[in-house]
């Protein structure tokens, strides 16, 4: 090969493929981000382009017929290689060394002046480009230079929800392939919870979060007694009531699973720090409110505890899971002592 590779190249490539832009039909916001990009640069061409394997394909273009070059001949090759924020500026191509003799500058479409800015995906992994090209050298003000960034950076943006959409569709397509679903209190079962919070785990690697994810482990207390003085029927309305009091304590993007007998997890998705004391004040006052209207002969208790997800240190969704275990024995066995 005869062109520049970046080092990510593998990467590269399997995050374009996730895109699964290539070849696809026009778009009318991405027709009227390069219309844009050609007036803040005066120019008479501009793309969007995502670089392949071989080949440099525009998804929206304005000013030229072609619908793709080959890599190799392709400004945009090296563009790519420029850090997400840097732009690629070449002010005459016949000045350049780089691009004197190629065939696009001494050939159709006579490129002499060329801006690109790397499209980036996640893990700032630049799959395209947004480029403006134009037959006569040019210099650009640092205003248009910040507007065409500004561009790019909204064209990222849309490429990431992009990703992540593509992404929940996968999830949601093999959820119907697995048995998710507690039979008794419809809510997740223990399969269900560790493959909602692998996925949502993924998502927060992959990107910078101001927020976090904790694990809550969840217990029905004296299950075994209202089992013997109440017959196993009532010992599974125990079980389906305190799902429906943790289902009602927890947001509905938060995953709630029973993960077997008594035991419930729950993954609190998206929370600051300070989640511990509201949601045990929450949970506590609906245990309270439902007590208080059940018209049950017993009271239902939970013991519970919480750990928080460590995404700087790859905590896995087990070790929190562990964490919330042990620390909600420990609030039942200081429970029994009172």
């Amino acid at each position: 090969m005869k062109f520049p590779i970046p080092e990510n190249e593998a990467e590269r490539l399997k995050d374009l493929q996730n895109c699964r832009i290539l070849d696809t039909p026009t778009e009318q916001e991405y027709d009227d981000t390069v219309l844009l990009a050609a007036q803040i640069c005066g120019t008479s061409i501009a793309t969007i382009t995502f670089v392949s394997e071989q080949r440099a394909w525009f998804k929206s273009k304005t000013g030229i017929e072609q619908q793709e070059y080959s890599r190799e001949d392709s400004f945009c090759t090296h563009a790519i290689m420029h850090e997400p924020s840097e732009i690629m500026v070449v002010q005459d191509a016949l000045e350049d060394e780089r691009f004197a003799n190629n065939p696009l500058v001494t050939g159709e479409p006579h490129i002499r002046f060329y801006i690109g800015v790397p499209l980036t995906v996640q893990n700032n992994s630049a799959i395209g480009t947004l480029c403006a090209i134009d037959h006569q050298p040019r210099q650009l003000s640092e205003q248009q230079i910040e507007a065409f960034k500004a561009l790019a950076r909204q064209i990222s943006l849309k490429l990431e929800l992009r990703q992540t959409s593509l992404l929940l569709q996968e999830v949601n397509a093999n959820l119907q392939n697995l048995s998710l679903t507690d039979d008794l209190t419809e809510l997740n079962n223990r399969r269900g919870f560790l493959f909602h919070a692998e996925q949502q785990l993924k998502l927060f690697n992959s990107r910078r979060m101001d927020k976090g994810l904790w694990v809550m482990m969840a217990d029905v207390d004296s299950l075994k007694h209202i089992n013997d003085n109440f017959g196993h029927y009532e010992g599974s309305e125990a079980i389906v009531n305190a799902g429906r009091v943790l289902k009602k304590t927890f947001r509905n993007s938060d995953v709630v699973a029973r993960f077997g007998g008594d035991e419930f997890a729950v993954l609190i998705i998206n929370a600051l720090d300070e989640v511990k004391e509201k949601i045990v004040e929450q949970l506590e006052n609906n245990l309270a409110a439902y007590n208080a209207d059940s018209g049950k002969p017993y009271e239902l208790s939970i013991s519970y505890g919480l750990a928080s997800v460590n995404l700087s240190s790859r905590t896995s969704i087990e070790e929190a899971v562990k964490q919330a275990d042990e620390s909600m024995y420990q609030h039942k066995r200081s429970r029994r002592k009172c």
